[in-house]
C-alpha cells in the first residue's frame, strides 16, 4: 500500500492537490488517527479498571477506594491526553501556517515534495498504529494475567495506569518526531 501511494500516476487525487491542501490534509489525518487511537486504549483501559472493580467488589469490598483513585487517575490521564492533543494540533496548524505560508522577504517560500510529505505522514500513521496495538496488547496480557494469577488488582491497577500513560508520552513522541520531519523539510529547501 505505501509503495502505490508512492508512485506517481495522473489519477493519484493527493499529488493533483495544492500544496497548502496537502499539507492540511496529512497534518489532519494524522492527528485524526492519533484522536481515535487515543480514545481507543483510554476506553480499553477503562474497561479494564472496570473489570478489576467489578473484581475487586466480588471478592474485596476494602480496595473500593484504591478503584475510585484509580479511575479518577485514568480520568486525568484521558483528559490530559486529549487536551494535549487537540492543543498539538491547533499549534501545529497555526506553526505551519506562520512558517510556511506566510509571504515574508526574509523567509523563501516553502516548497512541498509530495512524496516526502506523504512518505513522513505515512510513517507517523504506520508508528502511531503499531504503538496502539503493541500497547492494546498489553492491556490484553494484563488482563489474561489477573485472571490466571487471581487477586492481585493494586498491580495490575497500577500497571494500567502507568502504561496508559506511557502510551500519551509515546504518542506525543511520534506526532512530535512527525513535525520534526516539516521542519527536515524546510531547512533542505
Amino acid at each position: 500500500m505505501i509503495n502505490n501511494a508512492f508512485r506517481s500516476e495522473p489519477g493519484n487525487w493527493y499529488t493533483h492537490l495544492p500544496p497548502p491542501l496537502q499539507l492540511l490534509v496529512a497534518v489532519t489525518l494524522v492527528f485524526l488517527l492519533a484522536f481515535g487511537a487515543d480514545i481507543l486504549l483510554q476506553r480499553v483501559v477503562e474497561l479494564f479498571l472496570a473489570g478489576i472493580v467489578e473484581q475487586d467488589a466480588f471478592f474485596f469490598s476494602a480496595v473500593r477506594q484504591q478503584d475510585a483513585f484509580a479511575q479518577n487517575i485514568l480520568a486525568l490521564i484521558k483528559l490530559v491526553s486529549l487536551l494535549a492533543l487537540a492543543a498539538g494540533f491547533v499549534v501545529t496548524l497555526a506553526v505551519i501556517y506562520i512558517r510556511f505560508f506566510r509571504r515574508s522577504a526574509l523567509v523563501p517560500p516553502f516548497r512541498l515534495e509530495p512524496k516526502r510529505l506523504l512518505r513522513a505522514t505515512l510513517l507517523s500513521l504506520r508508528g502511531i498504529a503499531t504503538v496502539t496495538f503493541i500497547f492494546l496488547a498489553i492491556t490484553a496480557i494484563y488482563e489474561l494475567l489477573l485472571r490466571i494469577v487471581g487477586n492481585q488488582p493494586p498491580f495490575f491497577l497500577l500497571a494500567t495506569l502507568v502504561s496508559a500513560a506511557m502510551y500519551v508520552f509515546i504518542l506525543a513522541y511520534i506526532l512530535f518526531d512527525y513535525l520534526q520531519g516539516f521542519r527536515t523539510m524546510y531547512r533542505e529547501h
